[in-house]
């Protein structure tokens, strides 16, 4: 089995960013996996200033990574916590899918209860989710209390296969961003692109284990210099997504601590 680990950060680089990216270097040899970055890989400059979010997809467009049986993708931000063992290829391997990603499973009703940055709230979720009904004719994944599912795109495990149906099958980037005319930006970019396609094209995909991508970030509904924190790592993680205003300034030992230790104990 041959694996690869992607990463890639548009702009100038900051100290968070160089210092996730060498944790999850790290990790990637750790597991015998090979490990590819890119600092300012400019791979779409048509999307105006969404372009930057899509580079995400690059690895399924370029064929140099079609040598690998799985690839990762991860944010700079998402950091492997010490110890970590376990072989995140092999655990998607077990599961036989295209594709597998993370559900934030507090999102929807956070969503619900306060709009965050950008206009992400409950009501624009639904017109949404109305958009891909109306265009592309599927329902999208609801929660129990009739809300929308949520899939962070800041990890995402693709098999070969999925990778060439998803090469084959995704609807272009600016087609969809013309469906999503009169929603907020965020709307536009990669994490609904990417939830929307997985339905819209029918992949077998897979709700990934929340231990790889489990997220730290402030409370929406708190503000100032002492914002209350949500901390969603759980005793089993193994990536923290550390999802807060002014992480990527922050340096390695900050990172390491808020990644490894309790919240009481962070340098914030």
């Amino acid at each position: 089995m041959k694996t690869v680990v992607y990463q890639y950060y548009d702009g100038e680089t900051t100290p968070g960013n160089e210092a996730g990216r060498k944790a999850m270097e790290s990790y990637a040899t750790s597991i015998g996996s090979e490990y590819i970055y890119e600092q300012d890989p400019y791979w779409r400059t048509d999307l105006g200033k969404y372009s930057p979010h899509f580079g995400t997809f690059k690895p399924i467009y370029e064929d140099e990574f079609y040598e690998y049986d799985y690839l990762m993708y991860a944010d700079t931000d998402v950091w492997p916590r010490d110890g970590v063992t376990e072989n995140i290829f092999a655990e998607f391997a077990e599961t036989g899918a295209e594709v597998g990603i993370c559900e934030e499973w507090n999102a929807p009703m956070a969503r619900k209860r306060h709009t965050i940055g950008g206009g992400i709230n409950n009501a624009n979720d639904m017109k949404w989710v109305e958009k891909v009904k109306e265009v592309y004719g599927k329902d999208m994944p609801l929660t129990i209390d009739g809300l929308p599912r949520v899939f962070n795109s800041g990890m995402i495990v693709w098999s070969r296969e999925g990778m060439e149906k998803a090469r084959k099958s995704f609807k272009k980037f600016v087609s969809y961003q013309a469906v999503m005319v009169g929603l907020p930006s965020f709307y536009h970019c990669d994490q609904p692109y990417l939830s929307a396609m997985l339905e819209v094209c029918e992949f077998n995909w897979t709700v990934m284990d929340y231990k790889w991508n489990s997220s730290v970030h402030y409370d929406p509904g708190t503000k100032g210099p002492k914002r209350d924190i949500i901390d969603l790592r759980g005793d089993k993680c193994n990536f923290v997504h550390i999802q807060m205003s002014g992480a990527n300034n922050m340096n390695h030992d900050q990172l390491h601590t808020i990644t490894n230790k309790p919240v009481d104990e962070w340098p914030i």
